[in-house]
């Protein structure tokens, strides 16, 4: 495990709550898109995809389809509960809704992880923050398809010049279709990133001297990402965060690295909850918000309950990532793998018997486990 990659998922999902309380930033006396900054925290989450993955699969140990088995099962199952229970909301008292709706299409499409553009514009699914999840499995799928090919640096290659394509092909070509816009945008590149930094940084001597100019020019570069929004916010995402997000991820990995860990027990759980938090803390900061609009909240009220939400989210984070996110993945897993074992059993000749036609019957192999350029929501 990287202990400071860890964190860094912590950090991220903490970065996306800040978007959501922007009304309360408003409350406090906040001028408008004082809390844009914490759109950086899904570029953060997207270089680090990049090259975890990368990282993971380093030796050959897993085969395509058991990497898309082991995605599928971290992803899905508590994603998959959380949307169920926002749709049943929308059935049940739709007036507590905002834009999602109990339509059963945009319900499949999002349990299918397809993207679509709903009535008010936005590409999000039935839980709105799942946008991102969107972007993580064409990612996984594209990077599955490069384990194919002989040669570990050949697929990472393609996989990183697919990415580099279709985005140059969506700033010329411009597609009016919303789903193909959707999957060109430069915020991909970030995956590209990602993964030459899981190739590169295993390969570096460890430096103990290394540790505390590593440790400086990360902060720095979490500086210029938090920024970014008022420095150049005529540029794209891509920059803005995307870059200094790869150099944050990089200056923590040579960190480690060089001996220079956050080990402190409370850190790491909230970067082990972390996708627990980014998948509820909605739930939690709407309350918040709620909360103060009721309570008539002023300047003084509304910052004191910034704290109250952080509080709020990270407690509701921990205790599905314990009740919720590792029983169900265990599951997952678990039947992912009886699954995957029964397969060839199934391709069997004693089992799998010729048509009529002469041809063999072949189930389908297992599988396992934007938004806006420049103004994209919080992951």
């Amino acid at each position: 495990m990287l202990l400071n990659v860890q964190v860094l998922r912590g950090v991220a999902a903490f970065l996306v709550v800040f978007v959501h309380l922007q009304l309360l930033a408003r409350l406090a006396g906040l001028p408008d898109g004082s809390t844009f900054f914490g759109n950086s925290g899904v570029d953060l989450f997207f270089v680090i995809s990049g090259m975890i993955m990368v990282m993971t699969t380093d030796g050959g140990r897993q085969t395509p389809a058991g990497f898309l088995r082991n995605r599928l099962s971290r992803v899905a199952p508590l994603y998959w509960t959380i949307t169920l229970a926002v749709f049943a909301v929308a059935v049940l008292a739709p007036s507590l809704m905002q834009s999602t709706t109990a339509d059963p299409v945009q319900l499949a499409k999002s349990l299918a992880f397809i993207p679509f553009q709903r009535a008010d514009g936005w590409m999000h699914p039935t839980v709105f923050v799942g946008w991102t999840l969107n972007y993580e499995m064409m990612f996984y799928l594209l990077f599955a398809a490069g384990m194919m090919l002989p040669g570990r640096y050949l697929g990472l290659a393609l996989t990183g010049v697919i990415l580099i394509v279709a985005v140059f092909a969506g700033l010329l070509l411009k597609p009016h279709d919303p789903v193909l816009r959707f999957y060109v945008q430069p915020v991909i590149l970030e995956f590209a990133a990602g993964m030459a930094l899981g190739a590169l940084l295993p390969r570096l001597p460890a430096v103990p001297a290394w540790r505390w100019p590593a440790a400086a020019l990360g902060g720095l570069a979490f500086v210029v990402m938090l920024a970014g929004g008022w420095l150049w916010p005529q540029l794209d995402r891509a920059l803005i965060f995307g870059v200094p997000a790869a150099v944050i991820v990089a200056c923590a990995v040579i960190a480690e690295r060089s001996g220079l860990a956050a080990r402190a027990g409370w850190v790491q759980l909230l970067g082990a909850a972390s996708y627990s938090i980014y998948l509820t803390h909605f739930f939690c900061t709407q309350l918040v918000v709620m909360a103060a609009q009721k309570l008539h909240a002023g300047p003084v009220l509304a910052m004191a309950l910034f704290p109250a939400a952080f509080l709020l989210v990270a407690a509701a984070g921990i205790a599905t990532h314990r009740r919720l996110e590792l029983p169900l993945t265990a599951l997952a897993r678990r039947g992912l793998a009886q699954l995957g074992k029964a397969a060839p059993a199934l391709a069997s000749p004693a089992v799998a018997r010729p048509l009529a036609s002469g041809r063999s019957s072949r189930p389908p192999a297992a599988t396992r486990s934007a938004p806006s350029a420049k103004r994209a929501p919080g992951r």
